[in-house]
């Protein structure tokens, strides 16, 4: 058995690394560490590493969301690995659907002998998710926060506030159209736009909210959600109940629609943006839809 250590320099408020290191190395354990430099580096040490190996590799990303897609993404479809998760970044989303505390996932004594589960990946023209897809204003403020993190002074955390107010104000109205296993998703009477629809594997995406509280890596399905375009006022009463996850049939929000399905479809006349665990792909009508128990995901050992 092979241990990798990939290890994001850029993830989170501050770097990780030396700390990360000296951790890794108090462990005694026979380990490779790779550092990644730009993004889509983590999915090509991955693949390297997995794809080269005859032995089991137990692949370690550490970082955030991003980092842990990207290792994921250069591990599909190989049998011979597992991914751990080690949330040393900003969101840290992924891991709060588990029965652990986030803590425990940063204990890598906890995760080298820790027990692999098989999870469901959500999947949209090659490309995949381990977390969470989305369309509509939630995409649009990730690609901004991506967009002006760039800039001197900018952290994560900065960005994504910044970029979500911005867009209050300007990517609440979607003409997009989705469908739900082949049948159209009606908009509730009353609205005459979408202003977001998440597809969930896992129940928290954004930082912290609690999306798709009814999702279950494992169940086979995706758990689908989507908001029309509301006021800004009927979005502040929202965020509360949103954050918890207690919106689905809330008094407050009779507009939500919720449901499991297998396959969804966006359609629209120009192309859309789709957010995979915040990474943003441009496609004309995407379709999306579950792989059940595709992946093996490490757990900590408790």
């Amino acid at each position: 058995m092979k241990h990798l250590f990939i290890l994001n320099a850029y993830a989170g408020k501050k770097s990780r690394v030396e700390e990360l290191k000296e951790k890794i190395k108090s462990l005694n354990l026979d380990c490779i560490i790779e550092e990644t430099k730009s993004h889509g580096d983590a999915k090509r040490i991955a693949n390297e590493y997995v794809s080269k190996s005859d032995d089991f590799v137990r692949v370690y990303a550490c970082g955030g969301d991003g980092t842990a897609n990207e290792a994921m993404s250069g591990m599909v479809g190989y049998d011979n690995c597992a991914l751990g998760v080690v949330p040393v970044g900003t969101g840290n989303d992924f891991v709060k659907s588990f029965d652990f505390a986030t803590d425990d996932f940063r204990d890598l004594e906890k995760m080298v002998s820790g027990d692999t589960v098989t999870i469901d990946l959500l999947e949209c023209s090659g490309h995949y998710a381990l977390n969470t897809i989305s369309v509509g204003y939630d995409c649009a403020v990730a690609k901004l926060a991506q967009k002006i993190k760039r800039f001197p002074l900018m952290t994560g955390p900065t960005a994504y506030k910044a970029a979500l107010v911005y867009c209050l104000f300007s990517k609440r109205k979607h003409s997009l159209v989705p469908f739900a296993d082949d049948e159209k998703v009606e908009i509730p009477q009353g609205y005459k736009t979408q202003m977001m629809c998440v597809a969930g594997n896992g129940k928290y995406y954004g930082g912290g909210f609690k999306a798709t509280p009814y999702a279950q890596f494992n169940d086979g399905n995706i758990d689908f959600l989507s908001v029309p375009t509301i006021s800004l006022i009927k979005f502040a009463q929202l965020v509360g109940i949103f954050v918890k996850g207690e919106h689905i049939g809330h008094k407050k929000a009779p507009f939500i629609v919720h449901k499991k399905c297998k396959k969804l479809q966006f359609k629209d006349d120009k192309s859309i943006d789709i957010g995979l665990d915040g990474e943003i792909f441009n496609i004309k009508d995407p379709v999306v839809t579950v792989k059940p128990s595709c992946f093996k995901i490490i757990v900590p050992k408790i």
